[in-house]
């Protein structure tokens, strides 16, 4: 009993670390009673072999109950799988995060690792494959992730990506377990100072780090028009940003994700495919240029009209080799007087929303998403190239790595939040803080301006050095800010190597959980 209390209370305290107020603090001390539950069910002669699994369980479930709250009040109007998505992840998550606890406890009892080292490891794995759940993959939220807002914190992930962040705090939370709770009297000095150093060193050089990131003089300067919920199409911003172009030149105009909800280009003259006499057929050796829609002429005069490129979300939709329709969540840009760019097609779909969500297939319940874009490319204008994402896509580094590695000079994220409503209060939730969380991780790891464009907001500018204003609107504000990208601060070791410490702490994971029952076995 007395271990569930300590697991709840890691759930409470790491739940708490997703909100807006997460602070600097709580993240490092948040798996403190996680650990001191898991030492006592090992060294408790009576404790159930899978009291470790329970302890991780309960831990993960309310603590991802607390940060994922927002997917009831602020979904249920839109679907009706809102409250059985939101469970789903829920149980997926205490299941893995179980395997996770019962893997450290495993390599620290039958290895002899060290509680933190172990625990951080495997915890972090199963952060890693969560995202990575067929049909499920859910990467919103993951332990220290709130240090994103104190960016001398977040150094590290220049190093090896908002993983490490989680391995720190989780390994910093044991620790502090380790050190001062774990062993009986006389004081444990030698772990003290081995703790402090863990938890302390890494602080001091981070603001080092930060201190030597200069932003620099502006290299482009971006209108984020941020439509509110009646936004009113294209007309409706023509006047107003052709006054604001006039008075301070921009470099592009961006609008938020499906802006447009049409696509731009003729789905069915694609890659050879073409429509004839009421039918699609192939035509050897041919590609048939993609014909533009009337929304597509639309964004075509509007860009012209202004002057400048614009890139905005819309649909993308093309003809299968079967016949049937594929439809993108997509962004173009289009520069005046051109074709408008290849789309950016979304690469990670929000389960149970755009996505199909396990176990859909299985149970027969038709296909109703959006099909997954391919490989991420920049959308590119004269002298520059925007790493565009889509929405979820953010919660993602090695998406951002993919799109810098291309070539990208800044990072842009469109973001349609319109099902989060600032009118009414319950549906102005935590999601809304998540991309912003989320936004600046991506920043710091590569070092590169991050502007999101937001349909309700939060629409905001993040610096190489990971700074910048929570939202440069108000929530369901209609209006237009200007934001400035600076120059790239290097290229930085996770945007060379990716997230191989999410890898390698899968590995460890996959050993410690495939070990357990083994061990137990033989001990049986």
């Amino acid at each position: 009993m007395e271990g569930s209390v300590f697991a709840v209370a890691t759930g409470v305290a790491a739940g708490a670390t997703f909100s807006p107020h997460g602070g600097p603090l709580l993240p490092f001390v948040a798996f403190t009673p996680l650990a001191v539950a898991l030492a006592r069910a090992m060294r408790d002669p009576a404790a159930a072999p899978l009291a470790p699994f329970r302890h991780g369980f309960t831990a993960a479930v309310i603590a991802h109950g607390i940060g994922l709250y927002w997917m009831v009040p602020a979904l249920s109007w839109r679907t009706s799988l809102a409250v059985p998505t939101y469970l789903l992840v829920l149980v997926l998550i205490g299941l893995v995060a179980g395997a996770a606890c019962l893997a450290a406890t495993f390599l620290h009892g039958r290895k002899r690792w060290p509680l933190p080292l172990a625990l951080a490891a495997c915890w972090t794995g199963f952060e890693w494959i969560a995202a990575r759940v067929p049909g499920v993959p859910y990467a919103w939220l993951n332990a220290g992730n709130s240090l994103a807002w104190h960016p001398a914190l977040a150094a590290g992930s220049e190093l090896l990506g908002a993983r490490l962040l989680g391995f720190w705090t989780v390994a910093s939370g044991a620790c502090l377990a380790w050190a001062f709770t774990l062993r009986p009297r006389p004081f444990p000095i030698r772990r003290a100072v081995l703790t402090g150093l863990l938890v302390v060193a890494p602080v001091p050089a981070g603001y080092l780090r930060q201190a030597a990131v200069v932003d620099g003089e502006a290299a482009a300067r971006v209108a984020v028009v941020q439509p509110g919920r009646d936004d009113g199409g294209l007309d409706r911003w023509l006047a107003p940003l052709r006054e604001l172009i006039a008075a301070e030149p921009v470099d592009v105009v961006v609008f938020p994700e499906r802006f447009l909800a049409a696509p731009l280009r003729d789905p069915a003259r694609d890659s050879g495919l073409t429509v004839g006499d009421g039918s699609i057929r192939r035509v050897p050796g041919e590609l048939a240029p993609r014909g533009p829609t009337p929304t597509g002429i639309e964004l075509a005069a509007f860009a012209e009209a202004l002057g400048v490129p614009v890139i905005s979300g819309a649909m993308d939709a093309a003809v299968s080799e079967g016949g049937d329709t594929l439809w993108y969540n997509a962004a173009f840009l289009q520069a005046p007087g051109r074709p408008p760019s290849e789309a950016y097609r979304k690469t990670r779909l929000v389960p149970g929303l755009e996505g199909y969500a396990w176990p859909g297939a299985a149970l027969g319940i038709p296909y109703r998403g959006y099909a997954t874009g391919g490989d991420p490319r920049p959308l590119t204008a004269d002298g520059w190239s925007a790493g565009t994402m889509i929405c979820y896509d953010s919660a993602y580094g090695e998406t951002a790595r993919s799109l810098v590695r291309a070539g990208a000079d800044w990072l842009l994220v469109l973001s349609n939040d319109d099902w989060l409503d600032p009118e009414r209060p319950f549906r102005t939730t935590w999601a809304y803080w998540q991309h912003a969380t989320l936004g600046r991780l991506r920043a710091i790891e590569n070092r590169m301006t991050l502007i999101q464009a937001g349909a309700t907001g939060y629409s905001f500018a993040v610096s190489p050095a990971g700074e910048g204003d929570g939202s440069v609107l108000e929530p369901g504000e209609a209006g237009v800010a200007v934001l400035e990208v600076f120059p790239r601060s290097g290229t930085t070791l996770f945007t060379r190597l990716g997230d191989v410490l999410g890898l390698a702490c899968f590995v460890v994971f996959v050993a410690g959980a495939l070990g357990a029952p083994l061990s137990a076995r033989i001990r049986g």
